[in-house]
């Protein structure tokens, strides 16, 4: 026990005697106001100096390193000069100082473990005394980087190629954490700092290998205008010349009637003959339902969803029963939307007697082709109602009794069904019905005269014929 004892004390006596030779003990009077050991600052030894002078003594040495000092930073052709201006140490140091003092204070049993550790050597960062370091960093940083920038097509259906492809763009990022690091290794090393900005190439999401299987065309559907009036022709070509170039993004929800407004005079449109109440009359625009008639089957054929088409009270005679897109401003639209992943290019014309619309994008996967497929029933039609012009509306065509004007033929009606089937390798692998319509039957509709004929006057011979209902025996 007693030897234990001994052996501690000198132990004692021993760390007691290398902290006093190693300057770390020193008299009480001067530990409240100077350093007591070997502290380094900046490699100047500021033991035995008060807080002021070790101050003064270091931002002396500093600012005679830092006087003249030429610090280029470098990216390609680009240049970031700095010098003395851009520094201010005073701060710094005396932040620096009054640290390196406080840690000089230690207790005896800490001081044992600085030395021991070798510590007690402090210097002054470059972020201390660079004014405005990380703003002027960032700066240069701001200037050199740059986002990648994705391939994009360019679209133009009216020219040759209709597709061009913009290529990717690689994009730069500064490396900041170097680009400080290396600052701070040569500052006080070397008056004369040169450093090149190190970056990395930051790769674009798209590259222009990316639509090799996705401008391909999917559909094309055309109908006839070869018979069309000058301002329905017009009608079809301004509505489709409203619709060519349109790109429709995925999931995006497309209204023909928004694509081709306004649809009257201003927006381009004449009168031609339409449909109205199941009756062909004058009227503006005639010709629109047959451009949103021949997008529709474009779009069926390309496979894209339909989310809203009507059919007209009458047949027409452009394109099958139940395959028609009768349009109107006020209540009907041709709507569709986008299902697929990857966009959709739409080109749409007038080609000789033809309206034409081809659908463009990706590929129908599994080498899928459509087909459309109309089936119907007829409905026959109940004949001709005779009207007697009572209030003289059409007296400029009839005006006695067994003179007769027609105003409208009858028509039979048709209930039917339109199809889509898929084929792989030429086999129908899939059916599938999209519409089913009744188209109800037209009755006929003759004016007849009012007044009474009179005597000794003889009605020329009628060309107007008066039609029975049909029936499954005498339709013809």
């Amino acid at each position: 026990m007693k030897k234990s004892r001994v052996i501690a004390s000198i132990c004692i006596f021993g760390i007691l005697m290398f902290m006093v030779i190693s300057g770390i003990v020193i008299d009480t009077n001067n530990q409240k106001t100077k350093f007591s050991s070997n502290i380094y600052i900046n490699g100047n030894n500021v033991r035995g100096y008060s807080v002021e002078n070790a101050t003064k003594i270091v931002a002396d040495k500093l600012k005679s390193e830092i006087d003249g000092i030429d610090i280029k930073i470098k990216y390609q052709d680009k240049v970031w000069n700095f010098d003395e201006s851009d520094f201010e140490i005073d701060g710094a140091i005396k932040q620096v100082v009054n640290t390196a003092f406080k840690t000089s204070k230690t207790t005896t049993k800490d001081a044992v473990q600085i030395v021991a550790n070798k510590t007690g050597n402090f210097k002054t960062a470059l972020k201390d005394v660079f004014i405005n370091l990380d703003s002027k960093i960032d700066n240069i940083i701001n200037e050199i980087d740059k986002q990648p920038v994705d391939a994009s097509v360019s679209f133009n259906p009216d020219i040759k190629p209709m597709f061009v492809i913009n290529k990717e763009q690689n994009g730069v990022k500064a490396n900041k954490d170097k680009l400080i690091n290396d600052l701070q290794s040569q500052f006080l090393k070397n008056k004369k700092i040169e450093i090149e900005v190190q970056t990395d190439d930051i790769e674009p999401n798209i590259k222009s290998d990316y639509f090799d299987d996705k401008l391909s065309l999917q559909s094309k559907f055309s109908t006839s205008i070869k018979n069309s009036q000058a301002g329905r022709r017009n009608n079809v070509l301004v509505a489709l010349g409203k619709i060519n170039g349109t790109v429709v993004k995925p999931n995006e929800i497309v209204s023909f009637n928004s694509l081709t407004s306004p649809q009257d005079a201003s927006g381009g449109y004449q009168n031609a003959i339409i449909i109205l109440n199941g009756i062909y009359t004058n009227g503006m625009g005639g010709g629109i339902c047959q451009a949103s008639t021949t997008l529709y089957n474009a779009l069926v054929l390309a496979n894209l969803e339909i989310e809203e088409v009507h059919k007209h009270t009458i047949p027409v005679h452009y394109v099958e029963h139940a395959l028609d897109a009768m349009i109107s401003g006020g209540y009907a639209d041709l709507i569709f939307k986008n299902t697929s992943e990857n966009d959709i290019y739409i080109k749409s014309y007038v080609s000789g007697d033809d309206a034409v619309v081809e659908i463009y994008g990706k590929s129908i996967p599994d080498g899928i082709t459509i087909k459309r497929v109309a089936e119907e029933t007829t409905i026959p039609h109940n004949g001709d109602k005779v009207i007697v012009d009572t209030n003289g509306e059409y007296a400029n065509k009839v005006l006695y009794k067994g003179e007769y004007y027609r105003l409208k033929w009858p028509s039979e009606g048709y209930d039917a069904k339109a199809y889509k089937e898929y084929y792989r390798d030429g086999k129908l692998i899939k059916r599938e019905e999209i519409r089913h319509e009744t188209y109800q039957p037209q009755q006929g509709i003759v004016i007849e005269g009012a007044q009474e004929l009179p005597e000794g006057f003889v009605l020329p011979e009628q060309d107007v014929t008066i039609y029975p209902p049909q029936n499954e025996q005498n339709r013809a």
